[in-house]
């Protein structure tokens, strides 16, 4: 009886799964073809962009999408830290909720390669390696989250983006807790309706503007 059990429940669980990739894979297409139409200037999706500073280590620029009025995208690019590491995220809506948050990482490392010739001569070279993660946070309705993950690391001479931008996405654990998800998507979303669009003026804290 409890080999049953444990094989039924491992059915439903497949099954939930299943549906869950197949719905990913839904909206995912949906969203690539938003993400496409914005590099082409699509006419019909206006863009606002507002900026926020809130210390030196800490600024951003926010990029919202919208057609007839409706907001589809939020791409929110920051820096966090001294140094001049950078972030993007992209935050995709679809009828006013939150569908997918898609988060970018780049990591350079160098890489010593050792050579040595037909005369017994050594020699050593150094390349510049770099490995981009992109993850994606797929909100489904009534149900936990879903990660799915592509990864790929080149030499930066090498690095081709068509090849990547053509990777499939796997099942992946999720790099960012759920609420901290949530947390940020309600300051973009507050940010939206309350931060100025500023020209000459300082820009605000976002975090301060409440």
């Amino acid at each position: 009886m409890k080999v049953l059990t444990s094989i039924l429940l491992l059915s439903f669980f497949n099954v939930n799964f299943a549906q869950g990739q197949d719905v990913f894979d839904i909206f995912n297409t949906s969203y690539e073809v938003l993400l496409d139409r914005i590099a082409t200037k699509d006419t019909l999706i206006k863009n606002r962009t507002k900026y926020y500073k809130c210390s030196e280590d800490l600024s951003g620029r926010i990029e919202l999408y919208y057609e007839n009025e409706q907001l589809l995208l939020i791409t929110h690019i920051y820096k966090q830290g001294f140094g001049n590491n950078s972030f993007l995220e992209n935050y995709y809506l679809k009828n006013d909720s939150l569908r997918i948050k898609t988060s970018i990482s780049e990591e350079m490392f160098m890489n010593t390669l050792y050579k040595q010739s037909s005369q017994g001569v050594s020699s050593t070279s150094i390349e510049k390696v770099i490995e981009v993660t992109e993850q994606r946070m797929f909100f489904q309705k009534n149900l936990n989250q879903i990660c799915f993950e592509r990864k790929h690391g080149e030499k930066l001479s090498d690095w081709d983006k068509d090849y990547f931008n053509k990777l499939t996405f796997k099942k992946a654990n999720c790099s960012e807790d759920i609420e901290d998800v949530r947390y940020k998507y309600r300051i973009l979303r507050k940010a939206e309706k309350k931060l100025e669009s500023y020209s000459n003026q300082k820009p605000k804290c976002i975090f301060h503007i409440w």
